[in-house]
């Protein structure tokens, strides 16, 4: 299923629909499809697009400080933030993006949180060790006792995270989370948790467009541009699809 869900938003990319319209406009023999696509190129490569798509991403959950948020019984903190790289047979691990990490272990560290609960992500095709597993032992190097780290089983992606996380719950009688994800991931998480009937509060990190001020940079297009938006683009896609996928 893993790779279905990788395959699929690839198929409705802006990258897909720009090689469609060239190859119209080359076998129609139309010209103005080519110069279309090149227009919708340049526009979707524009760091200002970009920035306009990420904004409404994150605009469900804004930051919150500690002090906000009620007490909870674990905070579960999602994969998404290590990359592992094998060189000459060592295996090296690279931050992506250490914000999860650090926030969870602030909240447990403020007593808002009993516990600390890290998924095992993995995907299939990756010879690396489960993220959760590595960030244990770095939970532990920073201090965080052993007994009040827990880790779900396997998991490729935020559905099996949410219903892993449910099973661990049940297993410990634990009721009252707060989930830790990047904003622009977070309504889609939400969504995963409530589907597998747990009530979850929330703690967004990782803002991509929030705060960011607009420069006259934005308005040149980049391959960096093009590539944030068609991130941005295909996480609306992962919203609409859990939307519309039945509940089993």
């Amino acid at each position: 299923m893993i790779y279905i869900h990788k395959f699929l938003p690839l198929v409705v990319s802006p990258l897909m629909l720009i090689i469609f319209l060239i190859l119209l406009g080359l076998w129609i023999k139309k010209p103005k499809f080519v110069l279309f696509s090149i227009l919708i190129l340049c526009f979707l490569s524009l760091p200002f697009t970009a920035h306009i798509i990420w904004i409404s991403l994150e605009a469900t959950y804004p930051p919150k400080q500690k002090h906000e948020i009620n007490n909870y019984d674990a905070v579960v903190v999602l994969s998404g933030m290590l990359t592992t790289n094998k060189i000459n047979d060592v295996n090296f691990v690279e931050w992506d993006d250490p914000d999860r990490f650090f926030a969870g272990l602030e909240i447990f560290e403020a007593k808002k949180a009993d516990k600390i609960i890290f998924t095992r992500g993995k995907l299939p095709w990756s010879d690396s060790t489960p993220e959760g597993e590595i960030l244990r032992e770095k939970a532990i190097q920073f201090g965080i006792p052993s007994t009040k780290i827990f880790l779900t089983k396997v998991v490729t992606n935020t559905a099996e995270e949410a219903a892993a996380v449910k099973e661990l719950l049940q297993s410990y009688d634990i009721s009252e989370v707060i989930i830790i994800t990047s904003s622009f991931h977070m309504p889609r998480a939400t969504l995963l948790f409530q589907k597998q009937g747990i009530n979850v509060d929330s703690f967004p990190v990782d803002f991509k467009a929030t705060g960011y001020k607009i420069n006259w940079t934005y308005f040149f297009p980049s391959s960096s541009g093009f590539d944030k938006t068609s991130k941005g683009i295909r996480e609306y896609i992962g919203r609409l699809y859990y939307i519309l996928k039945p509940q089993n």
